[in-house]
């Protein structure tokens, strides 16, 4: 008997902590999660588990997977480096499979808790629905339900899940799946589990929303002129069909889902081409009339809407500045508008409480109820992936939510050789944001692993926490000493000085809400930052003070941007660029323009010894610009294609370059009980 037949006859499932392997399947499962992997791949899973706790050898795995073959220690290494991403274990510093220097490899599962310590969780469980039945017999008000303790999948398929809407009969849910021939509109019977596919060909389909009496859909469209509103009549027993009600080529429709009133009204939001104003529309479905309710233009961004139960109240949400999103609700009796709430740290999802007294906050990893008094809630559940599109049930004892998790690594090349491309951080998280030090020797960077927010120093070919960040401020920005000696990084409210070699933090308190760190100045203690005012409309050049705790906007401003690239060269003199142009601050902080470009599509700007360097993105590649400011001659360079990743920073001569990843999302739906 070989010993891939030993291995399949051991064990056909068994569990590694939170996560459920299927032998015979090759998957992995997670409670809202599954990831197939190659069969090889779950044989050496099996292999090191069948000896958990023991090491084995390269050679012993070899041999019991590939038994008749010529060993190859690399096809070993390929497996153990899938399986820790698999299981998010980080390679540098691994807890589950570990390495073990010139003998081979451990798995070390999680220790589990004791069935004491389950039972009296259980108790504890049980005790609490005591009391909640006891408030309930004897009179209590009814509340908004906070207290959820299962997560349950929704999902049954590998494929990326999102975009779903519950139908208002509870019956069903749409939602788009996305697979290797694109995007599509499903339908799923919540009970059974049955699912239809409703498109025939793949799209770019966005939006979603069901009809007020479950029987139909209406769902976005867009490809690169045009944006649709489009709808489906689901009451037929034949393949439904398509009929567009709405086209536009000014706008792109945005909403995160669509709300199908009651007198045949859709609700949704709109971003226009171009300058990204934003708006609230209406699209009457028998007459085809078009209605603008409420317009964002300059300052703010409407991300998304909801309308009320009793439609009513549209409530919507803006971003409102740096990390800031503020919640209004509009009346639709008499176009009154109120703030409810600003939050922070992202807003991803907007719905009511079916009682249309509360609404539900999809808020990066968290969810927060508010009542229409401004008052937040959090509900807690164990989670740190991105929540998006939370709705309750009809009755509200349920929620069903998108559970997204994010990719993104860090790669290196160097401006000789641009496309020969050498991943360099690689954790199954968000790794990004890497800063160079003033020698080029190394980087810093933040990292987003299991929810927390911090940064690593990447050293010798290895990473290290430098910052572990424990309150888990949301970081913004990273800025080095001129010495090398420190890195500076800031939350909304305090300035975090690190020192490299002990990790010692120094915090200094600021008064100016959120601005975002760029770089360090040579000769005073300050930071050059953008900065946006609260009622500002742009981001500002400013210098942050560290020794006073001030910050002084410069005169400088320009069309509504994401951000500006900024830079001080030896003198510290402060460049900057929005699209198309570079400026440099005057000793009198008068605006100068040093150099335009003819495309726009400036992305980075840097000076350095009467050098400015000018990284701009192209429609297929990323060029670099040595623009010497003395003589004013102009060099160009082509440093990658855009395939697949994104330039992020280069050191201090563009010799070496640093890209992101495009991010690998995986969508899943769950509910919470």
């Amino acid at each position: 008997m070989n010993n891939k037949l030993i291995l399949e006859l051991y064990v056909s499932k068994f569990e590694i902590g939170s996560f459920h392997v299927d032998v015979k399947r090759c998957q992995i499962r997670e409670f809202d999660s599954v990831q197939t992997i190659e069969p090889k791949v779950m044989d050496v899973l099996v292999y090191l588990h069948t000896h958990q706790g023991n090491v084995v050898s390269q050679e012993d795995i070899f041999y019991a997977v590939w038994p008749q073959a010529i060993f190859n220690p690399s096809s070993v290494q390929r497996c153990i480096a899938i399986l820790r991403k698999a299981f998010g274990d980080d390679a540098k510093n691994p807890s589950l499979i570990i390495t073990h220097s010139k003998r081979g490899y451990s798995l070390e599962l999680p220790k589990l808790e004791s069935k004491k310590h389950r039972y009296m969780l259980g108790s504890g469980v049980i005790a609490l629905l005591l009391v909640v039945l006891m408030m309930m017999f004897f009179g209590a008000q009814p509340t908004t339900k906070t207290e959820f303790l299962t997560l349950l999948p929704i999902s049954t398929s590998e494929h990326n899940e999102f975009s779903f809407v519950v139908a208002p009969n509870a019956e069903h849910i749409a939602f788009l799946r996305e697979q290797e021939s694109g995007k599509h509109i499903w339908v799923k019977q919540l009970q059974t589990g049955i699912e239809k596919r409703l498109t025939k060909s793949p799209a770019d389909y966005t939006s979603l929303g069901w009809r007020p009496d479950s029987k139909g859909l209406v769902f976005a469209k867009r490809d690169e002129e045009t944006s649709s509103l489009v709808i489906i009549n689901l009451d037929s027993t034949v393949s439904p069909e398509q009929k567009p009600i709405y086209t536009t080529s000014d706008f792109m429709i945005s909403s995160h889902k669509l709300d199908w009133a009651n007198d045949h009204v859709v609700y949704f939001t709109e971003k226009r081409r171009g300058n990204s104003d934003t708006q609230l529309a209406t699209v009457n479905l028998i007459s085809g009339e078009k209605k603008v309710l409420n317009q964002s233009v300059g300052q703010d961004w409407l991300l998304m809407q909801a309308l009320s139960p009793s439609q009513t109240h549209v409530v919507l949400g803006f971003e409102a500045g740096q990390n800031m999103y503020r919640i209004d609700l509009l009346d639709l009796t008499n176009n009154d508008i109120q703030t409810l709430v600003t939050i922070e740290n992202g807003l991803s999802g907007l719905s009511w409480h079916p009682d249309g007294k509360s609404i539900l906050l999809s808020n990066r990893d968290k969810l927060l109820s508010v009542d229409l008094a401004g008052d937040i809630k959090p509900i807690a559940f164990k989670n740190y992936k991105i929540v998006r599109d939370a709705v309750y049930s009809a009755d509200g004892s349920e929620i069903y939510m998108e559970l997204v998790n994010v990719d993104v690594d860090i790669l290196s090349s160097t401006r000789d050789n641009p496309n020969e491309l050498v991943p360099i951080i690689d954790s199954s998280s968000v790794d990004y944001l890497p800063v160079f030090s003033p020698d080029s020797s190394k980087f810093v960077f933040e990292s987003h692993r299991f929810g927390l927010k911090q940064l690593f120093l990447y050293e010798h070919d290895q990473a290290r926490l430098l910052f572990d960040n424990p309150s888990n401020h949301e970081l913004f920005g990273i800025a080095w000493s001129k010495d090398g000696k420190e890195v500076f990084t800031a939350s909304k409210n305090a300035i975090f000085r690190i020192d490299v070699s002990s990790g010692i933090v120094n915090e200094t308190p600021h008064t100016y809400h959120s601005f975002y760190l760029r770089e360090a100045f040579r000769n005073e203690d300050a930071l050059l930052v953008s900065y946006r005012a609260q009622n500002g409309n742009g981001f500002h050049v400013a210098k942050f003070a560290l020794d006073t705790g001030e910050l002084t906007a410069y005169q400088a401003s320009g069309a509504r941007l994401s951000c500006y690239s900024m830079s001080l060269d030896d003198n510290d003199t402060v460049y900057f660029s929005n699209e198309s142009d570079v400026f440099k601050l005057t000793d009198h902080n008068q605006v100068e323009t040093v150099w335009q470009s003819q495309n726009k599509g400036i992305i980075g700007v840097a000076a350095k010894e009467n050098t400015l360097f000018v990284t701009v993105e192209k429609e297929h590649e990323y060029t670099l610009l040595e623009h010497k400011l003395l003589s004013g001659e102009t060099r160009e360079f082509s440093i990658g294609n855009k395939t697949q990743k994104m330039l992020i920073n280069a050191n201090h001569d563009y010799s070496q370059l640093l890209f992101l990843t495009e991010p690998k999302r995986n969508k899943t739906l769950v509910k919470l009980k």
